[in-house]
């Protein structure tokens, strides 16, 4: 049989590198597609475990994680070891304490060699309650005080960056860290940059003082004797990196929300300007300052563009009517997530989009835009903006107008104006072939044309958050059910309200769902989940059952038949038929929803009777169906209900 090239299937890995649970199943296939899977595990280890999926973790539970991964870095690499006069590996370590499992000695693999995106922040910091008790009062809140934690913990780090800064695209540092540590020298394939801790960057009024009538001159500013701050550690960083590689290309300023007492210092746009030209990516979602220094923000590569959501502080967007002109500056944009109070955000395409109709109507093209030069915009592919409901709808519309063809993801989150709007979103003369992710909020929510769906045949994600007041016109959910590519549901909003709408008879005859989300869903009981996870379950039974009646017993083949339908005479396995077996069987055998995630506080109820439901099938007469069906469902629990955006 002919192989695929290894090339191939690194690109086709590549788009599920998020996919945590079948990378972990290729690592178990064979050794090629091993070297392909670990490559993307290990790449960012410390960073997986900092997901917001993880966030339900307690210290303990966090802690022991931290130090299992840092093990297994530290001895597969044999980082810090040295080779005695007996010729054995001797570490350089306090002594692994008696929970730490033994590894196979020698590693077959160095796992430190496939790190790129070194997360420096909490790497370290949250460690060593497992891996080396012999350190007296290790996990204490002031654990900076305790010297030798301090010196072992800097030892592991510094080996680290040693041994990895070649090989490092990706560095996340904080604000009090010294960053002259960090060697210049060899870090020629860095590329993306992310400055946490922002709120350490606060400044007294001296430095204040001195950031108005000093220029922006480093060299000037040591010279007069200007005190160097942590920022301007950072800048200095980011100057002579740029000066002598010119690799960095992405930009991100805090990655966890601030509160508005404590909100970054206005001196960070000097970071965006230190990247230069270069720049292809910023991301400043939680630093809502940033709106008000557009003018400072490169624009020539730009490619994504992530700004503060929130209308809250409000007084900071009132009079900046100027996105839509920053925005025909950027001629290389594909992504932009912001804030928005203005209808016509994206005229700077709207040129472009009308020479492309003219050139489809050459008869009616003579007359204009003839002799014109139009700067040519790149389409948008991923757009997230938050407003006012006529705002948002009007911008949204005009979008899929423009880029039907290159839309990838649509988020809009909207508040309520006063009035119920009288343009809905709606796209039912347009296609949408790349979409496949749909997030809507608030009144866009409850006003969207449902019926739009069906222009989009590859939509397989949808965040749909009822919040805000409810209109008077019943939203038509129920054409959801025709939409076979849905996957994944997220609902946000109070139950009541959502059981009222309809909602759980249109969430059961989802029978393509494999994933439901009802964390942001207020009100809901153990009780309703577990019978609306029940009703996804036996109405998918009932429609494999018409299907089989339709298409007649031969499509059974290799998959559980179910007693009604069973045929006088039996099948017989051909050729043609096995090779279809395995594939049909994951398809047919079982209800396709393999996650149900809820609130924690229901976890006891719902498992209770989910295990009842279990025994009640579990007898002979139960059918296989609905058996494989309820063993393939996994609950995932989350402390805190997850808030609207």
């Amino acid at each position: 049989m002919p192989s695929v090239p290894e090339e191939c299937l690194w690109l086709i890995v590549n788009y599920l590198r998020h996919e945590r649970a079948t990378l972990h199943a290729l690592l178990l296939t064979n050794s090629t597609f091993f070297r392909i899977a670990v490559s993307f595990l290990y790449s960012s280890p410390f960073r997986i475990l900092e997901e917001e999926s993880n966030w339900h973790w307690n210290v303990i539970e966090k802690t022991r994680r931290y130090d299992a991964l840092l093990h297994l870095l530290i001895h597969s690499s044999h980082l810090l070891s040295h080779i005695d006069e007996n010729g054995r590996t001797v570490m350089d370590l306090p002594r692994y304490g008696p929970e730490v499992p033994i590894l196979p000695s020698p590693s077959t693999v160095d796992y430190l060699s496939y790190y790129t995106d070194m997360f420096h922040d909490p790497m370290i910091h949250q460690t060593f309650m497992t891996l080396f008790p012999t350190i007296p009062n290790c996990y204490q809140a002031n654990v900076i005080w305790y010297r030798s934690m301090v010196e072992t913990r800097n030892r592991i780090e510094y080996a680290m960056m040693d041994r990895l800064l070649p090989q490092i695209t990706s560095l996340t540092v904080t604000m009090p860290i010294q960053v002259p540590r960090i060697r210049l020298g060899s870090m020629a394939n860095l590329r993306r940059l992310e400055v946490i801790g922002t709120e350490y960057c606060w400044l007294t009024e001296d430095d204040l003082q001195a950031a108005e009538v000093l220029p922006m001159n480093r060299t000037t500013r040591s010279s007069i004797g200007y005190r160097m701050t942590r920022l301007d550690r950072m800048l200095m960083f980011i100057w002579d990196h740029q000066r002598i590689f010119g690799t960095l290309r992405e930009l991100k300023i805090e990655n966890r929300p601030v509160a508005l007492d404590d909100q970054p210092s206005v001196r960070l746009i000097e970071l965006v300007e230190a990247m230069g030209d270069r720049l292809e990516v910023l991301e400043a979602r939680y630093w809502p300052d940033a709106i008000l220094f557009l003018e400072r923000i490169p624009t020539r590569r730009l490619q994504r563009l992530l700004l503060h959501l929130s209308k809250e502080p409000g007084p900071i967007f009132e009079g900046r009517e100027n996105m839509a002109m920053f925005l025909g500056q950027c001629p290389n944009l594909e992504e932009f997530s912001m804030y928005t109070d203005e209808r016509d955000l994206l005229e700077a395409w709207r040129p472009q989009y009308q020479r492309s109709q003219q050139h489809q109507q050459p008869s009616s093209s003579h007359y204009s835009l003839q002799g014109t030069q139009i700067p040519t915009m790149s389409p948008i592919k991923r757009i997230n903006i938050a407003g006012l409901a006529p705002n948002v709808i009007a911008v949204i519309n005009e979008a899929v107008d423009l880029f039907a063809a290159n839309l990838e993801a649509i988020s809009a989150r909207s508040w309520f104006s006063g009035k119920p709007v009288t343009v809905p979103l709606s796209w039912p003369g347009s296609t949408l072939g790349r979409l496949t992710e749909l997030d809507l909020e608030g009144e866009v929510a409850w006003t969207f044309d449902y019926e739009s769906l069906f222009s989009c045949p590859r939509l397989c994600r949808i965040r749909l958050g009822f919040t805000g007041p409810k209109p008077k016109r019943q939203p038509a959910i129920h054409h959801l059910t025709r939409l076979v590519t849905l996957q994944d549901l997220e609902l946000v909003g109070n139950w009541q309200t959502l059981a009222i709408q309809g909602w759980p008879k249109v969430v059961a005859e989802l029978y393509h769902l494999e994933r439901l989300d009802l964390i942001g869903c207020e009100g809901i009981t153990s009780d309703q989940v577990f019978a609306v996870a029940r009703d996804i379950i036996v109405q998918s039974h009932s429609w494999r059952l018409r299907e089989q009646g339709r298409r007649g017993p031969s499509v059974e083949h290799g998959v559980h038949r179910e007693s009604s339908i069973q045929c006088s005479t039996s099948i017989v396995p051909t050729a043609a038929t096995t090779t279809t077996t395995a594939a049909s069987d994951l398809f047919y055998g079982s209800c396709r929803l393999r996650w149900v995630i809820a609130n924690r506080r229901l976890e006891d109820g719902l498992y209770r009777h989910w295990y009842s439901l279990k025994q009640v099938y579990n007898g002979s007469a139960g059918s296989p169906y609905v058996k494989a069906s309820l063993d393939r469902v996994r609950f995932s629990w989350v402390t805190t209900a997850r808030p609207s955006r």
